[in-house]
């Protein structure tokens, strides 16, 4: 017991309790503990649930059921899905098939055939009235789940209906229906096919013909040519492009002669001084040599040999283009365009340059001629004639270009006029490859179609013939156990709300962490009972209340529960937990007991607790501060003495209000008259002086004070006190109320040494709480004593007198009947929590 209340917890924040409120506020409800709790709000529901069920039960009409078992097949080959990359299976979807089992086709012929004729009149022969019947009991259902990727399907159908005789023959003309619309279906279907397959190649011979012809026609009229490959050429544009070459080539060598005309000039302006000189410069600049002849023979030499040489520069710029010539004469033949375009351009270069290199070399000699006598003088006329010569070249290549330009345009102009037949060309050419692709398209699906011929495609086929109608429903299993699932979570949603509304403390822990005070221990429902005394004993406490265990019963579990109290306040008081600082210390202690509201028990256990703490050996004074309700006052049988109000009417000593108990170290001061202003009372100087005075003569008083929330009595008299006990029994509400209290307390700067658990129930009475305390252990208690020598057990047979302040123990040998009188009278040497503070 010590070490159960020595753990626990203090709190030394008056906030602390607060926030732990706050967070407890916010923890959900615990659903098992609450249905178990509430059982019986659970039960209820279940049973009417139930019963409704059954009632349902026995309202609705019998239902049977036949089924069959298909098997949907298919020949076609499994495909690979580009997306999902799965391999897809040849057997159409149930919901396929569903809709196939439910068309108009299927239905007719199953209406109409034999086996259900018998029932046709019940249908008033009404096909509609039977499709209703079948679209809403009817059901097609699969025997696996991945139907993607397989190549057969068992599939069971099944009818339901109140008509037991109908069953079998529904599900047996179903199954024949759809057997023979697959047939069908797919007989039509080849048929169909071939027959479209036919009609197409048919269509499409003739048409590929008549392109071919046309296309023919075509290629014999169009101004177009057509190389070895049968492409055809656009001849004018063929000659655009050369002739776009071959002007890039003229205007390169123009530009090439431009420059060297340009550097002839600028060798001729530098070398006007030495004429000969500039002749050298542009002879290596040209790649020539020029030599002066000395006679009229050695010239007419010259002028041959320079015209044989002309002849062969002549020949050689010339090469080139008899090069390409050559090349386009050997790809296209003599008569391409090309070719005829390039002989005529070598005709008319050779004729323009044999004239120039005619009259360029007459010209060069006749200068020469005039001016052998001096060199000088045919320099620069040499010098000049090769001027005039370069520019004649630069504008005969000039007049080149521009001739090539008007070529280049009049092959531009005539190519766009061959355009539309290029157009019409490449229409046809697309026309009699898509033509002739569709035809092959339709040869392989004729082929196809003729290599499966002995396949059916999809299928079905009955593996299990119909069975016959079984009973399927009502069941009283279902409809029972819907109502009763039903009435379960109503009664689990009905149990949450309770909980949630109940507003009620479950464990101890959950009391320390929202009122943030500790719990000393837990009082026990107690049964009051008034030991019989034996026939010639005293029994010195006849007139004390049954309530107080600790005297009547001092072996019982609330007993032992107060006394575990009086260890806890012990210690919450002196704060060290030393047994003996409570002495050493100025004046006695104070303790004020009180309650949230009326019921909880607070006179009892400020009674209890008093008598146990004189049992002790420690001189003690219990007050009833209850004014307006004393029940302290009545429960030791004192109402007709002075008491509290006389003391501060000062209509009597305070000691003399204080009455000796048949208890030892128990002094008593009742309420006294009831006065008229009950809390104007309590804040007289004289209560307090009272107080003090009291302090000085007794080691512990406690104060029985009213409920702190139906009047303010308590909260006056804290402000007295050293420390505050607040009892509490568990109810519905009193987690509101207790956090209440406590708050009252903590306003007025009150110690509360902590929580006593009145009444608490281990067996769950006090409304679903669950505490601890020592009294689980109680039956153990009376199994706790020292065997004999007889092998039974021995209770004390004399207690240990314990006397008042300043004592030692010491043992008194009385007669029997003295000791009668005393053994309940002080702490035996059973209580182990003196001893356990005294070590």
């Amino acid at each position: 017991m010590k070490a159960q209340q020595l753990t626990e917890p203090r709190f030394s924040d008056p906030n602390q309790g607060l926030t732990a409120s706050a967070q407890t506020e916010n923890q959900a409800v615990n659903i098992a503990d609450a249905v178990w709790r509430y059982r019986w709000a659970v039960a209820l529901p279940v049973i009417v649930g139930a019963v409704c069920g059954l009632l349902i039960y026995l309202q609705l009409p019998e239902t049977y059921r036949s089924t069959t078992r298909l098997m949907i097949e298919s020949d076609n080959k499994a495909m690979l899905e580009s997306m999902s990359g799965e391999v897809i299976g040849g057997v159409p979807g149930l919901d396929i098939v569903e809709s196939q089992l439910f068309s108009d086709r299927v239905l007719a012929a199953t209406f109409a055939n034999p086996r259900m004729r018998p029932f046709q009149s019940e249908f008033e022969s009404h096909q509609a009235m039977f499709n209703d019947i079948a679209l809403n009991s009817l059901e097609l259902e699969p025997e696996v789940d991945d139907l993607r990727t397989a190549q057969s399907v068992v599939a069971l159908l099944h009818f339901e209906s109140d008509v037991e005789e109908l069953c079998q023959p529904v599900v047996q003309s179903f199954s024949e229906s759809l057997q023979d619309y697959y047939n069908e279906n797919y007989k039509s279907n080849r048929g169909d096919l071939i027959n479209l397959i036919a009609k197409g190649m048919e269509q499409l011979h003739p048409k590929m013909l008549d392109l071919e012809s046309r296309y023919r026609e075509f290629r014999r009229d169009a101004p177009l040519a057509w190389d070895s490959q049968g492409i055809a050429i656009n001849p004018h544009r063929e000659r655009q492009l050369f002739l776009v070459g071959r002007r890039s080539e003229v205007t390169e060598k123009l530009r090439e002669k431009a420059v060297e005309v340009a550097a002839i000039e600028s060798i001729i302006r530098e070398s006007k001084s030495d004429p000969l000189l500039g002749l050298n410069i542009i002879g290596e600049l040209l790649g020539k040599s020029f030599t002066m002849p000395n006679s009229q023979g050695r010239l007419e030499d010259l002028q041959q040999g320079d015209a044989e040489l002309a002849k062969n520069n002549l020949a050689q710029e010339l090469v080139p283009l008899m090069i390409e010539r050559n090349k386009f004469e050997s790809e296209y033949g003599p008569s391409h365009p090309s070719v005829k375009v390039l002989d005529s351009q070598l005709e008319t270069m050779r004729s323009e340059l044999q004239r120039l290199v005619e009259e360029k070399t007459t010209r060069v000699m006749t200068l020469m001629s005039e001016s052998l006598a001096d060199p000088r003088e045919r320099a620069i006329e040499a010098v000049n004639a090769v001027v005039l010569a370069s520019k004649a070249q630069v504008a005969l290549l000039t007049s080149q270009v521009k001739e090539l330009d008007s070529q280049i345009e009049d092959e531009r102009t005539e190519a766009a006029k061959l355009a539309q037949f290029e157009q019409e060309n490449q229409a046809q050419l697309r026309e009699i490859e898509r033509t002739r692709e569709l035809l092959n398209q339709l040869e392989e699906q004729m082929a196809r179609v003729n290599l499966v011929e002995d396949e059916r495609g999809t299928r079905v086929v009955e593996l299990t013939a119909p069975s016959l109608a079984y009973k399927v429903g009502p069941s009283l299993i279902k409809t029972v156990g819907a109502g009763s699932i039903l009435g379960i979570l109503l009664g689990c949603g009905l149990a949450i709300l309770l909980e949630k509304n109940a507003n009620t403390f479950r464990d101890p822990d959950e009391i320390a962490d929202i009122l943030g005070v500790p719990v000393l221990t837990h009082i026990p429902f107690f049964k009051g009972k008034v030991k019989k005394s034996v026939k010639g004993d005293i029994n010195p406490y006849e007139k004390f209340d049954q309530s107080l265990a600790v005297v009547h019963m001092p072996a019982s579990i609330p007993a032992e529960a107060i006394r575990s109290c009086r260890t806890s306040v012990f210690f919450e008081l002196t704060g060290s937990g030393s047994w003996g600082s409570a002495e050493k210390s100025p004046g006695g202690r104070v303790i004020q007991v009180t309650s949230p509201l009326p019921g909880d028990g607070k006179s009892t256990i400020a009674g209890n607790l008093a008598c146990s703490i004189a049992q002790s050996g420690k001189r003690t004074l219990v007050i009833d501060c209850d004014l307006r309700r004393p029940q302290l006052t009545d429960n030791f049988d004192m109402a007709d003495q002075k008491g509290l109000t006389d003391v501060l009417n000062c209509e009597c000593d305070a000691l003399d209000a204080c009455h000796v108990t048949p208890l030892r170290n128990l002094f008593v001061m009742p309420s006294g008259a009831i006065p008229a202003n009950p809390a104007e009372a309590l804040t007289l100087p004289e209560m307090s002086n009272m107080m003090e005075m009291l302090r000085e003569k007794y080691d512990y008083i406690l104060l029985d004070t009213p409920p702190l929330l139906v009047v303010t009595d308590p909260s006056i008299t804290a402000s007295m006190v050293d420390g505050v006990v607040v009892a509490l029994r568990i109810r519905r509400k009193s987690r509101h109320n207790a956090r209440e209290s406590i708050n009252i307390l903590r306003s007025v700067s009150a110690r509360i040494l902590g929580i006593v658990i009145n009444n608490s129930d281990e067996a769950g009475a006090s409304d679903g709480y669950r505490g601890y305390g020592y009294y689980r252990y109680g039956r153990h208690t009376s199994r706790y004593y020292r065997a004999g020598k007889s092998g039974k057990s021995h209770k004390p047979s004399q207690p240990l007198i314990i006397s008042g302040r300043g004592s030692k123990p010491q043992a008194k040998a009385t007669s029997a009947k003295a000791t009668s009188a005393q053994a309940a009278t002080p702490s035996t040497l059973g209580e182990s929590t003196l001893k356990d503070l005294t070590d």
